[in-house]
């Protein structure tokens, strides 16, 4: 259920106990109703983009500011009122997470808030300002490495994404306060400064599917409200699937095991795991957008084979030097690494340079040097859904596990690259494997502005819950991060800072999160069964969580 801020006098009964109860104003404050968001899907034509993108028009919000107030599970009934002390700029909060100037998505299963509270501050208030409307929640601290954290569930969520309509982004504060229970009132207030977060007007559509380090893949459907983490294809410490990619449809796969042994697998069925076709070996691949070819490579040569029958194909030279590829969306071309010197299942070291290779359908033509190498290496591009851009790590050395990989982008027609220096936070993070989301979607604010996603493998800390640049660099976790790319942005880095992924383990490494359009599972009943490990629920085999 989603709750809704009170309009005055009236009353709201939650049936959970946890549910965050809405606040009731001993004098009456005229308040207008909630605004209703439309966070359902947006028209498949939101992905045809022009060359050169136009800023939307302006929108229009009320001039009227209203304030709406949620107590959350542990906070006295009557927190709002216990703000009113003196304020003391001593006992300010810092904040840990997000980062200022953060983008995310409305329709997020949770979102955290991490700060550090001032001193003797026992209650809290978190508000998200923006232009028409202010969400306050009240909250006691629950503690994690010696700060708070606040989670904000789908529901309240919600209301931040309202709080944001209009203008696209909110002002974040956080004001604490001492007022143990029983007491009648709060003490003296300390204020945080604010950090600006952006918040979209639609969602974040499509489903990922990414490496654990269990040795599985697991995936996550964005698209399906109280959607969870399942292991889509079951592996082990030896019997490791792990380097993956999907069609673009989402509706094949090829997994390699055994890497670097690099074992021959077939293409997968996505829906029934079926082989489809013969196997054959590679450690990098990409499928062409119609799943006739896929390209693959054993991070030294490039060989095509036939999608449907695994066989080997006509259309490229043979051992034809490259790895990595990746074929546009729209068909037209691959762009993909050349490494100046060795290269193996794992990657590469040294030098390498990016390069594109036109496709006519029945073959590939000449390859052209989209980024020359300075004596770095140019490794794992992506194309943008709009066929525009080219996202790819960059490092001074080895493509494989490198803690000095950097965020970098480039335009699909030439030019200089730019580091995407706000999503990759400095070096020492092994910021890697950088992937799309499959749609261009739009900023919502007040010009309104299209908007990518894409996320990237890192071993940063995440806030207050998972603290370890003290750890030896091989014994860090692995995270997914996501970050936004604005296309419009001129002479600056478009990309904004990422926020962590909050479907995932964080007990576990997480790499190559890999996006399609939609989830497609294997239909069950009537006959149908579900693969191991799955459950039939309404229809549809629903996997277990990893």
């Amino acid at each position: 259920m989603r709750y809704a801020p009170l309009v005055v006098a009236a009353a709201l009964v939650f049936g959970c106990s946890d549910a965050p109860r809405a606040f009731t104003p001993d004098a009456a404050t005229p308040v207008r109703d909630a605004a209703t968001s439309d966070l359902g899907p947006r028209d498949a034509a939101a992905t045809d983009v022009p060359a050169v993108y136009d800023a939307g028009p302006a929108v229009d919000r009320p001039a009227v500011q209203s304030t709406h107030d949620f107590v959350l599970p542990g906070a006295p009934d009557d927190s709002p009122t216990r703000f009113a002390g003196a304020e003391d700029p001593s006992m300010a909060p810092t904040f840990v997470y997000p980062a200022d100037g953060t983008f995310i998505p409305p329709n997020l299963p949770s979102f955290e808030v991490h700060f550090r509270p001032g001193a003797g501050q026992d209650l809290f208030q978190v508000a998200f300002i923006g232009s028409v409307t202010v969400a306050r929640f009240y909250t006691r601290c629950m503690p994690v490495n010696g700060g708070c954290v606040v989670s904000l569930d789908t529901d309240a969520l919600g209301h931040v994404a309202e709080a944001a309509l209009g203008r696209g982004t909110v002002s974040v504060q956080i004001t604490g306060t001492r007022s143990p229970e029983g007491a009648a009132m709060g003490g003296a207030v300390g204020r945080s400064a604010t950090i600006t977060l952006g918040v979209t007007r639609n969602p974040l559509r499509g489903a990922v599917y990414w490496w654990a380090s269990s040795g599985s893949i697991v995936r996550y459907d964005m698209g399906t409200p109280g959607a969870h983490a399942e292991r889509y294809l079951q592996g082990d410490p030896i019997n490791c699937v792990g380097c993956h990619v999907l069609s673009r449809d989402g509706s094949r796969i090829w997994a390699g095991r055994f890497i670097p042994g690099i074992l021959p697998t077939p293409i997968l069925d996505v829906p029934t795991r079926n082989a489809v076709g013969a196997s054959f070996a590679a450690s990098f691949g990409t499928f062409s957008p119609d799943d006739t070819r896929f390209l693959a490579s054993n991070g030294s040569t490039l060989y095509l084979m036939d999608g449907a029958t695994g066989a080997a194909a006509t259309g490229l030279a043979p051992n034809f030097p490259g790895s990595m590829p990746d074929w546009s969306p729209s068909g037209a071309q691959v762009v993909f690494a050349r490494p100046h010197g060795f290269g193996g299942p794992t990657g590469h070291s040294g030098a390498a340079d990016l390069m594109l290779m036109p496709w006519t359908g029945s073959a590939f033509g000449a390859a052209t040097t989209l980024l020359a190498s300075s004596d770095v290496n140019n490794y794992y591009p992506a194309f943008s859904p709009d066929n525009l851009w080219v996202l790819f790590n960059r490092s001074p050395d080895s493509s494989y596990n490198n803690l000095a990989a950097q965020l970098w982008v480039t335009r699909a027609d030439g030019g200089a690259p730019t580091r995407l220096a706000h999503a990759d936070d400095g070096d020492g993070n092994g910021d890697s494997w950088p992937k799309w989301t499959p749609f261009v979607e739009s900023t919502g604010g007040e010009v309104d502005e299209p908007l990518l996603w894409f996320t990237f493998s890192s071993r940063r800390d995440y806030g207050l819950r998972l603290q370890q640049q003290g750890t030896a660099a091989d014994m860090r976790v692995t995270q997914l991060w996501m970050a936004s790319f604005r296309p419009n942005t001129r002479n600056t880095d478009p990309s904004t800072p990422a926020f962590w992924l909050p479907f995932q383990n964080l007990d576990q490494g997480n790499h190559i999160a890999q996006w399609v359009p939609s989830l497609q599972r294997q239909m069950c009943g009537d006959g149908g069964a579900c693969a191991a490990g799955e459950t039939c629920i309404g229809g549809r085999c629903i996997g277990a969580p990893p």
